[in-house]
């Protein structure tokens, strides 16, 4: 509310959270979403809720690891090409069948890599150390024991822990679990995330925009965002500036939500409709932080899923969600980075902003020969989109220095690989 005869400092940080304080305030109410056994193609990119160890040893039999004989090594240890051993071939191991028999003394079992190693051989000769005549295999090369054999438990034992929980599943856990015959884990599951823009100005990007129109970028930009960072999103769509429309797009998606999150309508003026639909029934807290772009927020929960309602602007639509909505989402997904990576990087250019706040200005970052650099890639205007789509991260401007000067040392905060 505006005070007569004062007048605002849109530079100031007075009385506004501090990022830190604001992260705190929203992870402290996120908690992680509730374990779901998941097939393992969906359970990918999730995290493990509950620790699994093997039941068996894998492999869980001896097999070959070469085409050739399964023999005794004993009997075959003096074995040359100009005094052969001569054995009787008395059967065959195949892939995926039981032996048939085993090995004795004077015996051979003709045997395919990946097979099991029938019971009594210890060794395998491989196929081009041996002649084959008849019924006979003559072996050219004695070979120790253990010798291209895969014995049980080689990978793992039984009792051993083979993924732990707050693992995150990957290709190779994957393969791992299937490996032990794990087809559904407990993983906490993506978080489906409702997508909704507000605003008379805003249509689909479908339309042609008349005169004062506004293509909703942000809905799109969000839900890039999300994917990216592993959550399901859905985009709802746009709502005029109407509060009981609003309220009826939201709870009608209740059942489909497990998070949502709104753009537009969180300020003070008097089309903030996401303030006015919520403000009353205390569900939702609107706070200002003292960060540029992106002061003012909204984050609270509506039976019990989390809400974020933010900015209207697309730059602070895109920085609100990298500083304050995804550690959220990382933490709804059992991750435990909650933060992008962060490195120090030298400016090119000066960055100048409010001093009162935190600023995050959009730079492009390099690697050079004296380390990382950074140079910002356009104005500081919260709705200059194209700065955000030319960049890989944000620099980050302590309170109290209204400009980082070019050769100076700042924080980066990356959002994509250098090579995006």
């Amino acid at each position: 509310m505006a005070i007569p005869g004062h007048v605002h400092d849109h530079d100031s940080g007075e009385g506004l959270l501090a990022v830190d304080e604001a992260r705190e305030r929203v992870l402290g109410r996120i908690k992680p979403l509730q374990p779901l056994e998941l097939p393992l193609t969906e359970a990918y990119g999730c995290v493990l809720a509950h620790g699994l160890t093997a039941e068996r040893d894998i492999p869980d039999f001896a097999s070959s690891a070469m085409d050739g004989y399964a023999v005794r090594s004993s009997e075959v240890a003096s074995a040359t090409p100009s005094e052969p051993v001569e054995l009787r071939v008395v059967g065959r191991a195949m892939i995926g069948e039981r032996p048939e028999g085993t090995v004795g003394g004077g015996e051979a079992f003709a045997i395919a890599t990946g097979a099991p190693v029938p019971a009594g051989a210890d060794t395998v000769v491989p196929i081009e150390n041996c002649e084959v005549t008849g019924g006979f295999v003559r072996i050219l090369s004695g070979t120790p024991e253990g010798r291209h054999v895969r014995p049980s438990g080689e990978d793992v034992r039984a009792g051993e822990t083979l993924v732990q929980a707050g693992r995150r599943l990957q290709a190779p856990e994957l393969g791992l679990l299937a490996t032990a015959g794990f087809s559904h884990p407990a993983v906490h599951p993506r978080p489906r995330v409702v997508i909704v823009s507000t605003g008379d100005e805003l249509i689909p990007p479908s339309r042609h925009a008349e005169y004062g129109q506004v293509h909703d970028s942000n809905a799109y930009l969000l839900f890039g965002a999300l994917r990216e960072a592993g959550a399901v999103p859905r985009i709802a769509g746009i709502v005029k500036d109407d509060v009981d429309a609003f309220k009826e797009l939201v709870l009608s998606n209740l059942t489909q939500a497990d998070a949502f999150i709104s753009s537009g309508g969180v300020s003070v003026g008097e089309r903030d409709v996401v303030k006015s639909a919520f403000f009353r029934r205390g569900e939702v807290d609107f706070f200002k932080v003292a960060m540029q772009p992106g002061m003012p927020q909204g984050f609270g929960e509506i039976e019990g899923k989390p809400y974020f309602g933010l900015p209207g602007n697309p730059v602070s639509v895109f920085v609100s969600f990298e500083v304050l909505v995804r550690p959220a989402l990382m933490k709804l997904m059992g991750r435990r980075q909650l933060f992008r990576p962060e490195v120090p990087a030298r400016l090119e250019e000066d960055i100048t902003g409010p001093a009162g706040k935190t600023q995050f200005a959009r730079v492009r970052v390099r690697r050079s020969r004296e380390g990382w650099v950074a140079t910002p890639t356009g104005g500081r205007g919260s709705n200059l989109i194209a700065t955000v789509a030319k960049a890989n991260g944000l620099a980050v401007v302590p309170p109290g220095v209204q400009t980082a000067i070019a050769g100076s040392s700042v924080k980066v905060m990356l959002f994509r690989s250098m090579e995006d």
